[in-house]
């Protein structure tokens, strides 16, 4: 997987810690700006990444909310929301979530990633999230083996 720092939202980001692993406060990224190549509304998909290093078990939740606003600079308001989608357990660690692509509705330039925690939420981990270059789907997906974890890919023992 290709990884450009700049369109990281989150690595390794936890409620826990308020201004680590990309956060600006606590479950919310920085605004990153999508390139030229990158027009949302004006080219094919845009991948999106999302996966939690520590899963979810049954019962558990997370809410992510995508934000999008307009500008030539980095935006200071909260934005509008773009879409939002609840992930529920059971979620395997290091399982992908949420959206495989950016929503069809983004058409603004500047995006921001929030997550909020539900009910019941024990498991321990990390959020990460980043716009990729290609879809994840697939063998890769499936690979229980591989674990994404502060941008570094760590492979577990399997039982």
């Amino acid at each position: 997987m290709i990884i450009d720092s700049n369109l990281v939202f989150l690595d390794g980001a936890t409620k826990d810690n308020a201004t680590g692993g990309g956060q600006t406060e606590a479950g919310k990224s920085d605004w990153i700006p999508l390139t030229g190549f990158l027009n949302p509304g004006q080219v094919g998909p845009i991948p999106i990444h999302i996966c939690l290093s520590g899963g979810l078990q049954e019962g558990e939740s997370l809410t992510f909310t995508l934000k999008m606003a307009d500008g030539k600079e980095k935006p200071t308001d909260e934005g509008e929301e773009a879409g939002s989608m609840e992930v529920k357990g059971p979620v395997r660690p290091g399982g992908t979530v949420a959206w495989r692509f950016i929503p069809r509705g983004v058409t603004k330039p500047w995006m921001k990633l929030e997550f909020t925690e539900g009910s019941n939420l024990t498991s321990t981990g990390s959020v990460f999230a980043a716009i990729v270059r290609e879809d994840l789907t697939g063998s890769y997906q499936d690979n229980t083996d591989l674990l994404i974890d502060k941008g570094k890919p760590q492979y577990q023992a399997t039982n």
